[in-house]
């Protein structure tokens, strides 16, 4: 990729099925302050009071999609031995599109326990989530800096497990650009289809999956692909804006990786 210049998102569509089936909406949301959910607040209350009954907590481990308190969605990776990753950074999930951010805004970093029947999980803005078995089943709940974690949480909601490729897609990752001279930059590929990055003037794109192959197309015209197959794993290849796509990637091949 990468000059720090705008790109133009190409039209072609996401995956619809993607979308539709991992959106934020599509799974109910988060209820910002509980929204009159008197019974789910009662029972989110009782469980975090008692954290001593800790979960076996192997089954957490993975990627998963949650919604924030004001209702967009966002993924967090948990990994073995404690790291967490989100792809909501200080000011929360972004808006596609929106103008040139920072590492910080596309991604927090964390450490996850075991807590409660789930894991709980404290990022170094001072969020905490919390994943958990409830009533309904794989549910979440989050507090803010400062508020109590035995309190009622700030905002909850349902908690889906991602599978497959999509999990192994979906998180945060550092990416060499097209130009040798210019340093790495963040990219953040959510659930969704969404990406963003902290090198363009306007942060958004969209990604899907081509076989072995994601796909990004970045607002500012500009196309990254990147490699899961097991033989090159996270290989990059970019093509500046108005380049053709099937000829030579601008720059050649580049290796990403991903963050922990």
């Amino acid at each position: 990729m990468a000059s720090p210049q705008p790109r133009l998102l190409n039209n072609r569509p996401l995956a619809v099925a993607l979308v539709a089936s991992l959106s934020l909406g599509a799974f109910g949301g988060a209820a910002a302050n509980g929204h009159g959910q008197t019974s789910k607040l009662r029972a989110v209350e009782t469980q975090a009071s008692a954290p001593a009954l800790e979960a076996d907590t192997r089954s957490y481990i993975g990627t998963w999609a949650l919604g924030d308190s004001n209702n967009n969605l966002f993924n967090v990776r948990l990994f073995p031995g404690g790291k967490a990753v989100s792809t909501a950074g200080i000011n929360g999930t972004l808006a596609a599109g929106a103008r040139q951010s920072s590492a910080d805004q596309l991604r927090e970093l964390g450490r996850w326990v075991a807590w409660g029947n789930g894991v709980r999980i404290d990022y170094t803005d001072g969020w905490t989530d919390w994943i958990y078995v409830g009533p309904e089943g794989p549910s979440h709940a989050a507090w803010q800096p400062g508020q109590s974690r035995t309190s009622v949480p700030t905002n909850f909601g349902p908690a889906v497990k991602l599978n497959g490729a999509l999990a192994e897609v979906v998180g945060v990752y550092s990416f060499p650009p097209a130009q040798r001279d210019l340093k790495p930059y963040t990219a953040t590929l959510l659930s969704n289809g969404q990406a963003f990055n902290d090198i363009d003037d306007r942060t958004g794109g969209v990604w899907i999956l081509e076989g072995s192959t994601v796909v990004i197309d970045w607002i500012s015209g500009w196309r990254t692909t990147m490699s899961i197959n097991p033989a090159t794993p996270l290989q990059l290849r970019h093509w500046a804006p108005n380049s053709d796509r099937k000829g030579p990637p601008t720059g050649g091949a580049r290796q990403g990786q991903r963050i922990e």
